[in-house]
């Protein structure tokens, strides 16, 4: 037991919110100090500038608040409980323990990520032709032959002043904007974006004539979370 808690905790950085764009699995991320060292089987410790560039209004967490937690490893090891909360703007879950906020140095040794009531799993291959910004942490909503996926991003707006001729408005400040995109996955397929019914029964195998009458008799939506959830599990009951 001693051995799975050390292990879990040496799963743990001290760190901050400055992380890079590129993720690798290989070295040192970029962004670290010098004095950044190994620790064990590829798990290393690092610094991280907790300093912002801009000022930016709004939030970039899911929720300001740090909540108890549970990580659970690939092989069924829990963590204990730990305070953390999930920072949607640097795609990272910050974790405090004793004075100090800490971030995952290999989250993808990490299969689910207990929190709120919610499930996340780290995959950077769920979109890997897509930008690192639409990858790393997915909410997981259902979880079946059809598995349903939430991307949680915070963009960036610039409110500025528009110029014509009868004047402008604008406070001249960056804001966070969210934004959310839904993924499915049939079992070891392809995952694909959930974006409209047509393009959603296209990625289907089976049930398609049923689950389009489904669509228009429920009045599914297609950016609303809870529509999709019940879309899921009807096909997942088929």
């Amino acid at each position: 037991m001693k051995q799975k808690l050390l292990f879990l905790t040496l799963l743990i950085l001290a760190a901050s919110v400055c992380f890079s764009q590129t993720f690798s699995t290989v070295g040192v991320p970029t962004g670290s100090k010098v004095e950044s060292t190994s620790v064990i089987d590829g798990v290393v410790t690092h610094s991280y500038s907790n300093t912002g560039k801009i000022p930016i209004n709004g939030t970039p967490f899911l929720s300001d608040y740090f909540d108890h937690g549970i990580l659970e490893l690939h092989d069924g090891q829990k963590s204990g409980s730990e305070l953390m909360r999930y920072n949607i703007a640097k795609d990272l879950f910050e974790i405090v323990r004793g004075n100090d906020t800490l971030i995952l140095n290999r989250p993808y040794a990490v299969k689910y990520i207990y929190l709120d009531n919610k499930v996340f799993v780290f995959d950077p291959k769920l979109r890997e032709n897509v930008d690192r910004k639409f990858n790393g942490y997915f909410q997981l909503c259902v979880d079946g032959k059809l598995s349903l996926f939430m991307k949680r991003l915070k963009k960036l707006s610039f409110d500025n002043f528009v110029s014509n001729y009868q004047g402008g408005s604008g406070t001249k400040e960056y804001y966070y904007i969210d934004n959310v995109s839904f993924i499915g996955k049939i079992s070891d397929g392809e995952p694909f974006l959930m974006k409209s019914s047509k393009k959603f029964i296209k990625n289907l195998t089976t049930h398609k004539a049923e689950v389009k009458a489904y669509i228009k008799d429920e009045k599914i939506k297609f950016n609303k979370e809870e529509d999709l959830v019940r879309l899921v599990n009807y096909y997942n009951s088929l």
